[in-house]
């Protein structure tokens, strides 16, 4: 497998990515729409979106890393690469953890209704419940699955407790993170701004479901790919090299 740091990535311009292959599961309509936006980067040679400061998006990464801190020494991180099929090669992802055999997909939701729902799935122990209330994270999974090679996953969902909001601010404040993903308004919030919940209420801030990966559904996704990247054009030869 290839693998590559996200930032400024040219592995992700034009390519279908784990994070969006659910929009080649559904209607023609979302498909042929994701498409034609994979074809639209390959004419550009860029990503058609530059939003990467977005509130959502920058509390995910700094939750990510408090995750990371609560979870056990048989997990790595990897949420900074970015992995390609070894013969699919219009097809990558960039998968949050892994540990053995099993990839690990983290969500820290900035709202706290989306948390709720999420545990909620994860409480009913049910991935089908997950493929058909979330279908978005859960094809997200299967890819990055394949990607690594993996038979199980773990879908781990955090909010934090009030009384940790003090290491969500200093991680927020991380030199690196705070270039990447500009998450400076976190130290800048009141902590009632900021997503948390009561520690000993009915919910727990870490969530984690194991499951065991659909084989059916593995090679569902790999058909899937196959015939939708016949109707990609052809990469501009400066992007074609990342390939060699």
């Amino acid at each position: 497998f290839l693998i590559m740091t996200t930032r400024n990535n040219p592995l992700r311009i034009g390519n279908f990515t784990s994070s969006n292959i659910y929009r080649l599961m559904g209607a023609p309509k979302p498909r042929k729409t994701y498409i034609d936006e994979c074809n639209m980067e390959r004419r550009l040679e860029r990503p058609l979106s530059n939003d990467t400061t977005a509130k959502p998006m920058s509390w995910g990464i700094v939750g990510e890393r408090k995750v990371f801190e609560l979870l056990g020494t048989e997990y790595s991180l990897v949420s900074q690469e970015t992995i390609q099929h070894p013969e699919i090669l219009s097809w990558v992802g960039s998968p949050d953890a892994f540990k053995k055999n099993t990839t690990v997909e983290i969500k820290c939701p900035y709202t706290l209704k989306s948390f709720c729902e999420l545990v909620d799935i994860i409480q009913s122990g049910d991935p089908e419940r997950l493929k058909k209330e979330k279908d978005d994270y859960y094809w997200q999974i299967v890819s990055n699955s394949v990607l690594l090679n993996h038979d199980f996953a773990e879908l781990i969902v955090y909010t934090p407790y009030f009384q940790e909001l003090g290491d969500i601010v200093t991680l927020s404040e991380d030199v690196e993170i705070a270039e990447l993903y500009k998450t400076r308004w976190i130290s800048l919030a009141n902590y009632d701004e900021l997503p948390s919940i009561n520690k000993g209420g009915y919910y727990k801030n870490l969530n984690i479901m194991p499951f065991h990966v659909p084989q059916a559904d593995k090679d569902l996704l790999t058909r899937t790919i196959l015939e939708c990247e016949k109707e990609l054009i052809k990469l501009p030869t400066k992007m074609s090299l990342i390939e060699q």
